[in-house]
């Protein structure tokens, strides 16, 4: 996520907990966050991935 993301990101969450947003800010906003979540969870997934407990754990199983 770029920091123009995270900005526009932040202005829309605002503007929603204010009661501001417009229906098509309200969806962009949905849009950014599982875009953000999705990418998130794919670092995590990553992170995972080259721990090396996971490794020498799979590495027994196989």
């Amino acid at each position: 996520m770029t920091t123009d993301d995270f900005a526009r990101l932040n202005s829309l969450s605002e503007k929603a907990m204010n009661e501001t947003a417009s229906r098509n800010e309200l969806k962009e906003l949905k849009e950014l966050k599982e875009f953000n979540e999705f990418n998130e969870f794919n670092e995590l997934l990553e992170d995972w991935n080259e721990c090396g407990e996971f490794n020498l754990i799979n590495g027994l199983r196989n």
